[in-house]
């Protein structure tokens, strides 16, 4: 699945992200009692879901970027060991309602915030909802994933959203950097009852690209790095590029929003998408994350600048300093990890490979206490997407769970959903379910167990 070599001339085109497994799908799919290979654990009853770009019509390929087509979601439904469904559908944004001659989305944002939708999921107040940053509001699904209506949590967004909130497992709210053209860096809570309050306004000279954000007991990682809005240069529909102009830095912003005392720390020159998990420790605060050498530099239509790789960052809070650690030089990206230790200290990181030339295949288990990598292979031409974990009933290990993604299989041009064990990482899988049709990919998964959310009806 290459899909630029580094040898050829940086000509500008979005056609190797409309090509194999990037791809869009031409028609959304419900399929029901899907093929089983091993035993789904019983316990699993809910949707394992994803999303991604699946534009509607025929985007031109030139100018078009992999972050800018509208959304598609998946979903998989699981109950007492069977594979009860699988369900593709458009996020019914503006585009996709022209393409095709659908009736308009309601709720807020018409004309203002109604772009693509294509980034992640986020539930609150027992409702359901696709995400994305820089400025379109949400849109809230049913349980079959239809859409519903945009969404600005009753009022309380003051302007846009994220693609990426994190979940506090101590306090239950959700932890939200948003940004997006004319508007300052906001640093907005949103509470269980699904009321969203903007905590701090953050000016700076530029507008960053700020897909992810992290946590910890005190701080709201905040990260300032060398990408940001150049339309002017832009020869695509994603306006962000790399900016010879400005320095990297992560900030350390008081969780109570006290822009006066946030704290800034030089970083390596180098782009951030996603972070593992952060935490204190005394006067140090931790950083994991997924480090890309430069990011829409030499390519404006995708991430294709080099192998991102898995890294730590220990801030000083004391002298101000930051020093960085190599903890995994394989490519790797979309990092999750068993949510109830997000913001504290924990051991184990799950990735997706990613290779050069944006490049899929196996996942990895990381050991972060004795820096043991564990891959699992899935097998030849098949390509793992973020892999999720899935804490199990009871569990008191931080690794008791299991192990779910979606993965292509390019020999067979169709997706599985794979269940590992996540203690028996590199073994056989639990259980493998066929699906009638590839997934395309894209970005980002939950699982949302069926007594968390939505009635999930008979």
């Amino acid at each position: 699945m290459a899909l630029i070599s580094k040898s050829q001339a940086p000509t500008p085109s979005g056609a190797p992200y409309l090509a194999n497994n990037f791809k869009p799908i031409s028609a959304e799919t419900t399929a029901f009692d899907l093929e089983v290979i091993g035993h789904i654990p019983e316990a699993l009853n809910g949707r394992l879901l994803r999303i991604g770009p699946n534009p509607a019509g025929h985007p031109d390929p030139v100018h078009y970027h992999w972050f800018s087509g509208s959304g598609m979601t998946h979903g998989l439904r699981l109950r007492d060991g069977k594979a009860e469904w699988y369900r593709s559908r458009y996020v019914r944004d503006a585009s996709v309602v022209a393409a095709l001659e659908l009736p308009p989305l309601g709720g807020p944002g018409a004309g203002l915030r109604d772009g693509s939708v294509n980034t992640n999921f986020t539930s609150v107040a027992g409702k359901l909802y696709a995400v994305v940053e820089a400025g379109s509001l949400p849109v809230e699904l049913t349980y079959e994933l239809e859409s519903v209506a945009r969404a600005d949590f009753n009022g309380t967004l003051e302007a846009g959203f994220t693609g990426h909130p994190k979940s506090d497992p101590i306090t239950d709210e959700q932890h939200v950097l948003a940004y997006e053209p004319g508007q300052p860096v906001r640093y907005i809570s949103l509470d269980e009852n699904g009321c969203a309050t903007t905590k701090a306004r953050i000016d700076l000279p530029h507008i960053p690209l700020i897909h992810d954000m992290a946590f910890t007991a005190s701080f709201i990682v905040v990260p300032d790095l060398p990408v940001t809005f150049q339309p002017e240069h832009s020869k695509a529909k994603f306006p962000w590029l790399w900016d010879e102009r400005r320095d990297a830095r992560i900030g350390l912003l008081p969780r109570n929003g006290d822009v006066m005392n946030l704290q800034w720390f030089e970083a390596p020159r180098c782009f951030v998408f996603h972070f593992v998990n952060a935490y204190d420790d005394g006067h140090l605060t931790i950083i994991d994350l997924a480090r890309h050498p430069r990011m829409f530099e030499r390519d404006h239509n995708g991430p294709n600048e080099g192998a991102p790789t898995l890294v730590r960052w220990t801030l000083d809070r004391r002298t101000g300093r930051l020093s960085e650690t190599h903890l995994d030089d394989h490519g790797t990206e979309f990092p999750r990890i068993n949510d109830r230790f997000g913001g504290q200290s924990y051991r184990f990181g799950y990735t997706a490979h990613w290779g050069r030339d944006v490049r899929f295949g196996p996942a990895m288990k990381h050991d972060m206490i004795r820096g043991i990598t564990e891959m699992h292979d899935y097998g030849p031409d098949r390509m793992t997407l973020e892999p999720i974990f899935v804490r199990k009933p009871e569990a008191l290990a931080e690794d008791e769970g299991w192990i779910m993604s979606y993965v292509y299989d390019a020999t067979r041009n169709l997706s599985d959903v794979v269940i590992l064990d996540a203690k028996d990482f590199a073994g056989e899988a639990v259980a493998t379910i066929r699906l009638p049709v590839r997934v395309p990919f894209g970005f980002h998964g939950k699982w949302i167990a069926d007594d968390t959310l939505l009635s999930p009806g008979s």
